[in-house]
């Protein structure tokens, strides 16, 4: 029962370090999103939802929120509901431009 315990508890432990880097990494693309935001390197991300909803076809679509960022290549990925299809929208942070799409 005891071993059963530690070793229970080890896994845990061991579980939480492994996700360490990839929380801190995203941690650091959200800071260096926000330092680009106020020096005005990229379009705030509420201006770049709107405009990529109001282009057809997306304007037609439903957005499903949670946009990923990655900062080293500043775009973000939108993700939108087609009918019984989600797609994912790619749009340069800097520009505004969709640079491409899945499905």
């Amino acid at each position: 029962m005891i071993r059963t315990l530690i070793l229970s508890a080890a896994a845990s432990a061991l579980m939480l370090t492994a996700g360490a880097p990839a929380a801190a990494r995203g941690d650091r693309d959200q800071d260096n999103l926000r330092e680009a935001a106020a020096q005005g390197q990229v379009i705030p991300l509420g201006r770049l939802i709107a405009d990529v909803k109001s282009r057809p076809p997306y304007s037609d679509m439903t957005y499903l929120g949670g946009p990923q960022f990655d900062a080293r290549r500043m775009i973000y990925a939108l993700k939108f509901m087609d009918g019984s299809q989600v797609v994912v929208v790619y749009v340069d942070a800097r520009t505004g431009r969709i640079v491409g799409r899945k499905p």
